[in-house]
């Protein structure tokens, strides 16, 4: 900075500057400004922390130095994705499997690696200590990411404790037993609730063995004697509650507004179905109005080879469970699933939501919810599994549903004809989304395919249609080129692709042909630029 600059940046209040870097998007940008000025570096520093991301302990352990140098940061921190140190024990155990690191079986050698066992089990307590103690002076967080994490008591004690947490996600963890034991879920503040790959602890099984329950309870009639007369309920010892069940009953909070599960997390099942919901308070919030089911595998996943003992099983999430949450919330205006109910089940449709804009679910499911609710944005899953499944289900929506303003397809094998339905049925699209299985369209179609068909939907602004990963995977592919090696790079032949494209759909601002790269660009006329995918979403948010 020159002089005259630097002079009239100190006359500008610490309190602006401030506010001015919070608004700055991208990190690098700070860091950017940080080295302008002495001052700056100083402002900055506060900027730079107000969203954390400490997923490695020795990365959150460096930065414990920059938190003593500037004291007072913490209450303007917003955001926390933490992934933070697991129980001694574990790091005992999976020490003693390497003593062989340290030398020979010999009582020099196994002493050796007791010594380095132990100074490596207390430095590992003193960090997850400092940085635990660090973390709860965090009283204004509003987003809350728990990643590869074992919760216990002190986890939810940090949940209830913050007054503006609004999101909170929970990733790759295991809850330990009586965790959420004393938490009463629905008072939180949160309206955003994510539950993914979480596990029960090694001591928060149920046993549900009919011999060792009825001997459970026997054990406890002599202890506590018979039950209280008509009226009284049934004591807790005769149903003991599961302590999983309660760590999943986060998603009773009375404000909750987005719940995304996977199968993991089947709050349908053990929380909102269990017997016991009603006398626990556990139901479902009335202000519930997005629901995602995460998908495990795409349309590309070889079917599961099942042993023949096992013949006719399947997974039976989610059941009918998430059928009966739904006809419970009539506030639901989203809900994204790969399965709805089972084929066996018939839905009334005067159990669905009035309200419902959003829907994704295997083509029938959707189909029929289309017909009975004005939806907005419609994802049809698992398409051509039979001839031409796909283009007599969009006739069939066409007839009710013309307006749609987002449809998503999940197809088997690619059918030009789809796209050539979609042009004539669907008139007032803004985002159209098909993947498929298998070889896709040639370059001839897709140099014709903005003349031909996209031209008939002026208000598409974002379209993509690509190959699928194979096996079901959501890791996108990355060639060097889609059809004309001859190109210096692949943004360069999509971006002589788009060129032709220009005039017909001056509206589009993000095209996708490829499942690893997506062209965009800002405004009409706009040059396009290439944005590298890292991972293909595996909810349909069907937002347009």
């Amino acid at each position: 900075m020159d002089a005259a600059t630097t002079s009239a940046a100190e006359k500008v209040p610490a309190e602006i500057w401030l506010e001015i870097f919070a608004l700055v998007p991208k990190s690098t940008d700070l860091y950017s400004l940080s080295v302008a000025s002495r001052r700056f570096h100083d402002l900055t520093t506060r900027a730079l922390h107000l969203d954390l991301v400490w997923l490695k302990q020795s990365h959150a352990a460096q930065n414990l130095a920059v938190w003593e140098r500037n004291e007072g940061m913490e209450p303007y921190v917003r955001s926390l994705e933490i992934s933070l140190g697991c129980p001694p024990s574990t790091v005992q155990n999976a020490l003693s499997t390497n003593d062989w690191l340290f030398g020979d079986n010999t009582p020099a050698a196994r002493l050796a690696a007791a010594d380095v066992r132990r100074n490596f089990t207390e430095a590992t307590e003193r960090v997850t200590g400092a940085l635990w103690e660090r973390v709860q002076r965090f009283t204004n967080v509003s987003s809350l990411a728990l990643v590869d994490m074992y919760i216990d008591k002190d986890h939810f004690r940090l949940i209830h404790s913050l007054p503006q947490l609004r999101s909170l996600r929970i990733e790759a963890c295991v809850f330990q037993a009586n965790a959420a034991e004393g938490f009463d879920n629905r008072k939180l503040p949160i309206t955003e609730l994510t539950m993914l790959n979480v596990r029960r602890g090694h001591d928060a099984h149920v046993n549900h063995d009919p011999m060792i329950m009825n001997l459970q309870q026997f054990q406890q009639l002599q202890l506590h004697g018979p039950p209280a007369g008509p009226g009284a309920g049934a004591p807790m010892w005769i149903n003991p509650p599961d302590p999983f069940a309660q760590a999943l009953s986060l998603a009773v909070a009375e404000n909750l507004r987005t719940l995304s599960v996977d199968a993991s997390a089947d709050v349908f099942r053990y929380v909102f179905g269990s017997s016991d919901a009603p006398a626990r308070g556990w139901t479902v919030p009335a202000s519930i109005e997005e629901l995602y089911v995460v998908r495990k595998r795409t349309i590309t996943a070889p079917e599961p080879k099942q042993s023949p003992h096992w013949a006719g099983a399947q997974s039976t999430f989610p059941d009918t469970h998430l059928y009966h949450f739904c006809a419970q919330a009539p506030s639901l205006k989203v809900v994204s699933t790969p399965i709805f109910v089972p084929a066996q089940v018939t839905i009334a449709a005067e159990a669905l939501p009035l309200g419902l804009e959003r829907f994704a679910a295997p083509v029938e499911t959707a189909q029929f919810i289309a017909t009975v609710r004005d939806v907005k944005a419609l994802g049809l899953l698992k398409c051509g599994l039979s001839s031409r499944e796909g283009v007599t289900a969009l006739a069939s929506i066409a007839l009710v549903r013309p307006g749609l303003k987002m449809l998503m397809m999940e197809c088997k094998g690619w059918d030009a004809e789809i796209v050539s339905a979609v042009s004539r049925h669907f008139k007032e699209l803004r985002r159209l989304k098909i993947v498929y299985d298998g070889p896709g369209p040639d370059e001839n179609f897709l140099v014709s395919l903005a003349p031909d068909f996209l031209a008939e939907m002026p208000e598409l602004h974002t379209l993509e249609m690509y190959q699928l990963p194979p096996r079901g995977e959501f890791a996108p592919v990355h060639p060097p080129f889609l059809w004309d090696s001859s190109f210096a790079s692949i943004e360069d032949e999509l971006r002589d692709t788009l060129i032709g494209w220009t005039r017909f759909c001056p509206n589009l601002r993000k095209v996708q042909l490829v499942s690893g790269y997506a062209m965009t660009r800002g405004f009409e006329g706009g040059l396009w630029k290439l944005e590298k995918v890292r991972r293909l979403e595996q909810i349909e948010y069907l937002d347009y």
